[in-house]
């Protein structure tokens, strides 16, 4: 974690520098330290997601469900790292319809998931 506070620090250093005088510069900076960063932690994420999905892997009806998580955390850090990106260049409307798509792509995705729960509960009810 040292590391990458050392690194970001620097990185904002140098943006902050550069967006006074070379705004598109810092622009480009600030994209590339963030792709850094993404593919620095996405070893580790990548490690957590198997280990999960392993965990799973004996269960059957749950597997699917992780599986549906798993995919839903991708969806809202991209998401999160592409609003980011957007404000930083300052376009606030684009991020919020990025942040707002990504929140419909989730809704449809998990509208399965609503119909197993609601299936459950009406079956106990009866």
């Amino acid at each position: 974690m040292i590391k990458i506070a050392a690194f970001v620090i620097i990185s904002l250093f140098l943006i902050i520098f550069l967006r006074d005088t070379k705004r598109e510069f810092a622009i480009i900076l600030t994209v590339a330290c963030a792709i850094i960063l993404f593919v620095t932690v996405a070893d580790d994420l990548y490690s957590v997601a198997q280990s999960i999905y392993n965990l799973s892997s004996g269960m059957n009806n749950v597997h699917s469900y992780i599986a549906l998580m798993l995919k839903i955390l991708g969806i809202s850090l991209i998401a999160q790292f592409v609003s980011d990106l957007c404000r930083d260049a300052g376009e606030n409307a684009l991020a919020s319809q990025t942040e707002t798509a990504s929140k419909i792509i989730i809704l449809i995705m998990t509208l399965p998931l609503f119909e197993t729960v609601i299936n459950i509960v009406t079956g106990l009810l009866k």
